[in-house]
């Protein structure tokens, strides 16, 4: 079954159906949930998801169907710095990421409703279901689905890579489907899509992935006193915000330039399967 996904290389109105389809999937996550409140976040997750992917699986099927070539969803290319370089230098970049983006989070003030999901999401449920669905099926299958299947297809299509970065960028900032999330989660897609384009490698951004939402996870099991839109500077005395800012901006830098000089974005048309 997972072959057919190899065969699946969407293009942008494709791609755009798939987030319709998540869209229709929390649709029925939400009635189940409605229904029956002790129903697992893992499962409406699942549910969710599962519309997307089962197009996904279908496309493919018809490609292979038409004699079409696939094409490998992981192919890791890392380069002069080897995966374990590549990974520890991109969690760097990430971390340092996720401290120059902090301000953007107060630019849309969360409302009352989504701060209500996200502390069931966060606080409020078993601690083992937010671990698997926030740090394992969530990087699972949005990783599969927006970097292994729609930037992959975009660029398997001939689109120029940073157009299929921002798009499939784009289009993960938009799955979030709340806009508190959308200008951090637009920004972390731009540099997961970066990294799949660089190394071909869809575990590199699922480790990423899950290094984020885990952040998060184990930041709001720690600090329950803190509000669940609270940023950094809610938590740092100023000078000592300012300097964290400031160090994490010039790491960030150099931990980019550095990726982008010691590996080398693969051809993606060359990890084709026989």
């Amino acid at each position: 079954m997972i072959q057919q996904f190899k065969y699946c290389k969407p293009g942008l109105g494709a791609s755009w159906l798939m987030v319709a389809l998540v869209f229709v999937g929390s649709l029925v996550g939400g009635v189940l949930t409605m229904a029956s409140p002790a129903v697992p976040q893992s499962l409406t997750y699942l549910i969710m998801m599962m519309f997307p992917l089962a197009f996904c699986w279908w496309l493919g099927a018809q490609a292979q169907l038409r004699g079409e070539s696939s094409l490998r969803i992981d192919a890791p290319h890392f380069g002069k710095l080897g995966a374990f370089g590549v990974l520890a230098l991109a969690g760097t970049a990430l971390i340092s990421l996720s401290v120059v983006i902090d301000p953007t989070t107060s630019l849309i003030p969360m409302p009352d409703s989504i701060k209500a999901i996200f502390e069931k999401a966060f606080i409020d449920s078993a601690l083992w279901d937010m671990i698997v669905s926030t740090c394992i099926l969530a990087p699972l299958l949005e990783e599969l689905l927006c970097r292994g299947i729609m930037l992959r297809g975009m660029l398997a299509r001939g689109k120029a890579p940073w157009k299929a970065i921002v798009w499939s960028a784009l289009i993960f900032a938009v799955m979030h489907m709340n806009p508190w999330q959308a200008i951090p989660a637009f920004v972390f897609g731009l540099l997961l899509g970066w990294v799949y384009y660089r190394t071909h490698s869809l575990w590199a951004t699922i480790f990423l992935h899950c290094l984020n939402n885990s952040i998060s996870a184990v930041l709001s099991r720690v600090w329950l006193d803190l509000p669940i839109d609270a940023g950094l500077r809610d938590v740092l005395p100023d000078n000592t915000y300012w300097i964290v800012y400031v160090a994490s901006a010039l790491l960030l830098a150099i931990t980019l330039v550095i990726l982008n000089e010691k590996t080398v974005s693969p051809q993606v048309q060359a990890p084709v399967d026989a």
